[in-house]
């Protein structure tokens, strides 16, 4: 067999790579006479999942019972202030430690407790009955054991759970946990103050509100201002 003649080869390959160089410099050249400019990388914005909550301002009570002992949310750790807030969609502050401030809809018991160190997890994030636990700020995760388990209710009535229900307004909610009979439980549920009205200005005989934030507490969420 012949060999290819390698020679010829070499002479036609070299040309070709300069012609491939000069097409190359002259589509730029055209390019750049024609006014074209190198396309820039578009930037893409990044919403802040808040934005899309739109902004309100709405109150609710509740309470936590652990093993028959209310917990004391008036503990400065659990309290925002104007100058540190634990979270800008939904706190507690003076003068009220069991009212809940909600300030961005779509607000879920979730979301605020774990502002406060708590996770509670319930049916209400998928979980079964049997598999609901509540961590506690200090890493305890208290569990349904044979003879302690969780209750929670909903303005008197007993539910599966919360932690993944927005906090509605108004409402009176309690959670809790220990080996406690159904009637010494109705009694903790009787204790769930009722004084999410009063900086809601719906309650006007029981006062406005005013000066919770340095200025009267704006209604919303549908109520009616009677004050």
């Amino acid at each position: 067999m012949t060999p290819l003649p390698t020679r010829g080869f070499r002479t036609w390959a070299i040309p070709g790579i300069f012609l491939v160089g000069a097409l190359a410099v002259a589509g730029s050249i055209i390019a750049t006479r024609g006014g074209d400019t190198p396309a820039q990388p578009r930037t893409i914005g990044v919403v802040d999942a808040n934005e899309l909550r739109q902004p309100i301002h709405e109150h609710a009570d509740w309470a936590l019972f652990i093993r028959g002992k209310q917990v004391d949310f008036s503990d400065p750790k659990f309290l925002s202030t104007e100058d540190h807030q634990l979270s800008t969609n939904v706190h507690i502050h003076k003068p009220r430690f069991t009212v809940v401030h909600v300030h961005r809809e779509g607000t879920t018991w979730d979301e605020f407790l774990r502002s406060l160190g708590f996770e509670l997890t319930d049916p209400t994030l998928l979980a079964k009955p049997e598999q609901t636990t509540l961590k506690l700020p200090s890493g305890e995760i208290l569990r349904v054991t044979p003879t302690e388990t969780f209750k929670f209710y909903i303005n008197g009535t007993r539910v599966d759970g919360i932690s993944g229900l927005n906090i509605a307004a108004l409402s009176q909610v309690l959670i809790s946990y220990g080996s406690e009979s159904e009637a010494e439980v109705l009694a903790q549920v009787d204790r769930v103050t009722d004084e999410a009205c009063i900086p809601q200005g719906v309650c006007s005989a029981r006062g406005n509100g005013n000066g919770e934030h340095g200025e009267p507490e704006p209604c919303s969420g549908g109520t009616t201002c009677t004050g």
